[in-house]
């Protein structure tokens, strides 16, 4: 059919609009609609359509986890299908959340509409979300669990509606194996909800356009991706770049740190991700699906890296053409690539701390486009507790980190970065339906990488629990082993931390990495985020940026002095005065250099 129709440049561009808008009104839909606080502020979903060879021709511009993990989802539950003889028809609804067969991992659960033209199976229509709790060993999530079945219920293939009619039987069979059924039974809702307007919009835009000319555009545009990618991968100088992290521990083996080790090979428009040097899969969940999260983490790192859309003019698509020039090696049996049927709830940060690697190790042959170190992680607090009923509450917070330092910006406060792309969830929200009173809500001053272009700083939260509660959290760079590197001269950042206040006045810091973890009602979480790597001499850093920095109370007039070689003077510089202290301060470096 394709090659029957004219592509016409226009046109491409106006039929990639209408497929983009109904990715993004999937999202729009799904997010205005929800029940929990980790959709409803936090986004933490994706919508994709996509072709019957599982490739995304449309995305929505939520987390990346979420959206690219969508090819491995819907190639997972076909694999089911076809093994089980099973033909899908319209009005069917599938739940996939099966972390060996494309989820990214078991807490996501997609859901999965086919889409049909003159009875033909065509497309799927398709979301994901993160659910509070899916009936696992502990609320929310779990480090410490022996394989994926501890994990929770496990969706495979599983039909929801089959030909228009919901299956109650399963409906309630998961009502009445979670924890907080009104707040998952309500996503899982909207999901559904979202996904057959989604289904409804393609035939719409079908019924306009016939479906050979769609199929045919849509063909384009993914071929079109991918000539962009592999223009700008070309630009890159062929070789092997390498740069190495550390874990901070395994979740287990305490003050131990994993040592992470990335190659990029680059060959012409070709990318080639090497994690060989990376350690062996883990006995708890601190596993990282190959399909759903691993190659979803490096495929979005590339395409952030190579066609931000600030960085060009031209209209670029999401889809799969993204990730077609990209390999990525992870031997079977590696943290990055499990065996069946280790656990996985505990994935994100590995891969985060994967996708931080490559830009330090291209930083050198692409200075204008990578960045100083980045926080390169996110704080995940699967929070619960049980009020005077014995209900259930459950929340997830995904707290913030930052950006290094990059050429010409400073890096961005108080944000997920890289892979993660999740909204903070105002302490409003959380106050106004979950028992936490917050004391705390700032930015972390004077302690981040300095640099001509500073490192973005990261945010305090304290609270207080208002009820007994258990928290698991997932989180990397507590240890002093790795703190986000500054780059070209700037200085490193600060690696997080967490604190229990008690409520007798004892204070205990905790690892990065704890599992159910138990406060007393009254007790107070304070999470320090991690500050990023500054870029550049911080001598070079602007005067007038240095003061702004010290007026708002960043840094210091001491730091402006000592590191920047700023003369503060109340409200103003002393210009005369900086020039002459920079010029020493350099020709102390430059004797520091010279000195063997």
């Amino acid at each position: 059919m394709s090659a029957q129709v004219d592509i016409d440049p226009v046109m491409m561009q106006i039929i990639g609009g209408e497929l983009d808008s109904i990715a993004k009104e999937m999202a729009h839909q799904l997010i205005r609609s929800s029940y929990s606080v980790l959709i409803r502020e936090s986004e933490d979903i994706g919508s994709a359509l996509l072709n019957t060879r599982c490739e995304e021709i449309a995305e929505s511009d939520n987390t990346p986890f979420h959206v690219g993990s969508l090819v491995a989802y819907t190639k997972g539950m076909l694999e089911t299908v076809a093994k089980r003889d099973i033909e899908l028809r319209p009005g069917d609804v599938l739940l996939h959340n099966h972390p060996y067969l494309g989820a990214s991992h078991s807490l996501d659960i997609a859901v999965i509409v086919p889409v049909f033209c003159d009875g033909e199976l065509i497309a799927f229509s398709a979301n994901t979300a993160h659910h509070l709790d899916i009936g696992g060993a502990q609320p929310g999530a779990a480090i410490d669990l022996f394989d994926m079945y501890a994990e929770g219920r496990i969706f495979n293939a599983t039909f929801i509606y089959r030909e228009g009619v919901r299956d109650d039987n399963m409906w309630y069979f998961f009502t009445d194996n979670n924890r907080v059924p009104r707040e998952v039974m309500g996503d899982l809702s909207c999901q559904i909800a979202a996904a057959q307007h989604g289904a409804r919009r393609l035939e719409g835009l079908i019924a306009k356009h016939s479906w050979p000319v769609v199929e045919a555009y849509s063909e384009a545009l993914i071929d079109y991706s991918e000539r962009m990618l592999r223009t700008e991968i070309a630009k890159i100088p062929d070789g092997r770049y390498r740069a190495e992290g550390w874990l901070d521990d395994d979740g287990i083996h305490r003050g131990v740190p994993e040592k992470l080790a990335v190659t990029v090979i680059v060959e012409g428009d070709d990318v080639t991700v090497d994690l060989t040097e990376t350690p062996p899969q883990r006995p708890n969940a601190l596993n990282t699906p190959y399909g759903g999260s691993t190659l979803v983490g490096v495929y979005s790192l590339f395409r952030t890296l190579l066609l931000d859309t600030f960085l060009t003019d031209a209209y670029v698509p999401g889809n799969s053409g993204g990730f077609r020039p990209i390999t990525v090696i992870a031997p079977e049996g590696c943290i990055f690539n499990p065996r069946f049927p280790a656990a996985t709830q505990i994935r994100f940060n590995p891969i985060n701390r994967v996708a931080d690697l490559i830009l330090q190790a291209l930083a050198p042959v692409m200075p204008d486009r990578t960045t100083a170190g980045n926080s390169a992680q996110l704080n995940g607090m699967y929070m619960s507790g049980t009020y005077e009923d014995g209900s259930y509450w459950i929340t997830i917070e995904v707290d913030e980190g930052s950006y290094g330092g990059r050429p010409g910006k400073d890096g961005m406060d108080a944000v997920d970065c890289l892979s993660a792309n999740i909204r903070n969830q105002p302490i409003e929200d959380i106050e106004m339906h979950l028992p936490f009173r917050f004391h705390r809500y700032e930015l972390i001053e004077q302690e981040f990488g300095h640099g001509e272009w500073r490192g973005g700083t990261s945010a305090v939260r304290d609270y207080a629990f208002l009820t007994p509660s258990v928290v698991t959290t997932e989180s990397e760079r507590h240890a002093d082993v790795d703190p986000p590197p500054g780059v070209f001269g700037g200085t490193p950042g600060r690696p997080g931390r967490f604190w229990h206040h008690r409520a007798d006045g004892t204070v205990e810091q905790l690892y990065s990495k704890v599992n159910a973890y138990r406060f007393a009602a009254g007790d107070r979480l304070v999470i320090e985020g991690v500050t990023s790597g500054g870029y550049g001499d911080p001598l070079d850093r602007e005067p007038e940026r240095v003061l702004s920095d010290c007026l708002d109370e960043l840094i210091s007039g001491e730091q402006a002095r000592d590191i920047y070689g700023v003369v503060i003077d109340g409200r103003t510089f002393d210009a005369a005065a900086t020039q002459q202290l920079r010029a020493q301060l350099r020709a102390k470096a430059t004797t520091r250099e010279e000195t063997p």
